[in-house]
């Protein structure tokens, strides 16, 4: 069972943790009766499959199967990981040049030989705990057997957000040299060629572009990239030259008023194009994208649907895709509200579809 406080190991311990892991054996799902490493046999409900979607079979997600529900955590940030059974939580920390980040592991219990690593990057004046917790990452540990790593962005702002970042404390290049730091420490040398498992890296709002970021810098320590409500800038995207081909899913809400849909000078280089980009990038056809759209969830309150792009069958092998939240605010769907509200401050909250759960599912589809 996961204890709620946290505790300190020494990146040793961690390594020699993630080695013992290792050692546990494990299949990788990529075998006959599967797409990517979504198993085609489990209903939609059971692990999203876009194809599943568009054929109009309900796709509804569910929320605390595998762990106690969190909602009505401290609007605050949290300083512990709320406990779930099957899951081991530890912490860490890593350095790189002037700045270190204190960082937390969610880990099955039992996790395979080949369990992704799931970087989780948190949003502005937010921390590691908190993005567990809210996001609901133990149940992705449980459910998907994911390693989950939250890092806390260094002080004094706590922000990950790079270009398009209201208070930028540190440069992207400083940032980006640190999560590089982190997937190094984890992997113990190289990212996903080095330790042979998928090494994914995912955020929400600026921990999303700080995700972006990354994944263009160093794209071939990944296999693939989730980007929650996040404002990808003009400028970050003309700037983004990835060396190698990775699996993406965008998740974006039409009403995000922080980090806008729609091309927006100096602040969003727009959902659609960033989409046309990183597709690009992987060698897809844009003749065959496919497109599904899901309904509201009954406690959704003006959203009015979810619409699901995605292309596969590129010639580098990863696929991408975008989820557009239509009337969605600048949040992550799914997310474990502190007031348990359909809409907050920053505009409705989706529950049509989970960025968790469903993201993670989705990414996985397309290679990542």
């Amino acid at each position: 069972m996961a204890g709620s406080d946290l505790r300190i190991a020494s990146c040793a311990a961690l390594l020699a943790a993630f080695s013992a892991l290792s050692a546990c054996g494990g299949g990788n799902g990529s075998t006959a009766g599967t797409v990517g490493s979504v198993d085609t046999s489990k209903s939609c409900k059971q692990q999203f499959n876009p194809d599943k979607a568009a054929a109009g079979d309900d796709c509804s997600p569910t929320y605390g199967q595998y762990c106690t529900n969190t909602a009505g955590t401290p609007i605050i940030n949290a300083q512990t990981v709320t406990a779930c059974d099957g899951v081991t939580v530890n912490s860490g920390s890593v350095t790189a040049g002037s700045l270190t980040s204190n960082y937390v592991v969610a880990a099955p219990t039992n996790a395979a030989a080949d369990s992704p690593i799931y970087i989780a990057l948190h949003w502005s004046e937010g921390n590691g705990p908190t993005l567990i917790n809210r996001m609901r990452l133990t149940e992705l540990a449980k459910g998907r057997g994911v390693t989950v790593v939250a890092p806390t962005a260094p002080g004094p702002v706590q922000s990950w957000g790079g270009t398009g970042s209201l208070v930028p404390t540190t440069s992207v290049a400083d940032r980006v040299a640190l999560i590089d730091a982190l997937v190094t420490q984890l992997t113990s040398a190289g990212g996903k060629a080095a330790s042979g498992r998928p090494v994914i890296v995912a955020g929400d709002s600026g921990g999303g572009e700080m995700a972006f970021e990354y994944a263009c810098a160093h794209a071939d320590r990944i296999s693939g990239a989730l980007f929650v409500a996040a404002s990808i800038t003009p400028s970050d995207l003309s700037s983004c030259k990835p060396s190698a081909p990775f699996a993406s899913v965008q998740v974006h809400g039409t009403s995000d008023l922080v980090a806008p849909y729609s091309p927006t000078p100096g602040l969003s280089a727009g959902s659609v194009e960033t989409f046309q980009a990183l597709y690009a990038n992987n060698g897809c056809d844009a003749s065959k994208i496919k497109s599904a759209t899901l309904p509201p969830a009954s406690s959704d309150a003006g959203i009015s649907g979810y619409q699901v792009q995605w292309v596969t069958g590129c010639t580098s092998g990863f696929g991408n895709a975008l989820v557009t939240v239509q009337g969605g605010g600048h949040n992550w769907p799914g997310f474990d509200d502190a007031l348990g509200l359909p809409i907050d401050i920053y505009g409705p909250i989706g529950e049509g579809f989970d960025a968790t759960l469903q993201g993670y599912d989705l990414l996985r589809y397309l290679g990542g």
